[in-house]
């Protein structure tokens, strides 16, 4: 289980995050929903040690990730796909994905079944990977996660930019993960393809966990998604 308890972060002498606790089971997948400047993504940075947290702790089953520097993070099976994708745009498609293998020292068939996911992707190995469209660069990112073999994966902005029909595979490949027990954090805009996939929804504002859900309860009363995203019904 990935266990947030009581975890403050600050930027500077700015606190984001205050007090946050939740919980992430395996196989679940837990939507963090919240309006620009909510501290989402500031949520997924400390989790990934990339922003340092001011107190609390974060926990990876008994491993205590708050104690481990970020590059260690992805070997205790923690993936990441940050918001504007973040790839090494002078690698080729090959050299970004490998990069993902040698974190944990997987093997050739681990890229394999990942490529598998995204075929695309084949043909593209030996492209440099800032050459690649938006759509395959987010591709190559999530790909990239996925060679870890990760336990988790953090998503933040996944469909950012992206057409309704790579949206669509994104999505299938949220629903995919949560069939082999890997337990997903998603941030995301697009709150009709959240609700469909997630299994619990948690709201942040200004930095404080204010509420959680379900899909369900969020269909009977989609009160919360305007409160706290500003939208007025569950579709987008």
């Amino acid at each position: 289980m990935l266990t947030i308890d009581r975890i403050s972060s600050s930027y500077a002498q700015v606190k984001v995050l205050s007090d946050i606790s939740l919980k992430v089971e395996e196989g679940e997948v837990l939507g963090l929903l919240g309006r620009n400047g909510a501290g989402k993504s500031t949520l997924l940075k400390s989790i990934m040690g990339l922003v340092q947290i001011d107190s609390g702790t974060i926990m990876l089953d008994d491993i205590t990730l708050s104690d481990q520097h970020a590059h260690e993070i992805p070997k205790c099976g923690i993936g990441y796909i940050p918001q504007g994708r973040r790839l090494f745009p002078e690698l080729m498609v090959e050299e970004n994905l490998k990069m993902g293998l040698f974190a944990r020292n997987n093997s050739e068939e681990v890229l394999d079944w990942a490529l598998s996911l995204f075929p695309v992707l084949k043909s593209r190995l030996k492209q440099k990977s800032g050459t690649l469209s938006g759509g395959e660069q987010q591709m190559l990112a999530t790909a990239r996660a996925l060679c870890l073999q990760p336990r988790y994966i953090l998503m933040d902005e996944p469909s950012e930019g992206l057409m309704p029909k790579l949206i669509e595979t994104i999505f299938d490949i949220v629903e995919k993960l949560k069939s082999d027990k890997v337990g997903v954090l998603l941030v995301e805009q697009k709150i009709e393809g959240t609700l469909r996939i997630s299994d619990r929804i948690v709201f942040l504002e200004n930095g404080i966990l204010k509420e959680e859900s379900t899909p369900q309860q969020l269909s009977e009363n989609p009160e919360p998604l305007s409160m706290y995203v500003g939208v007025k019904s569950h579709t987008n």
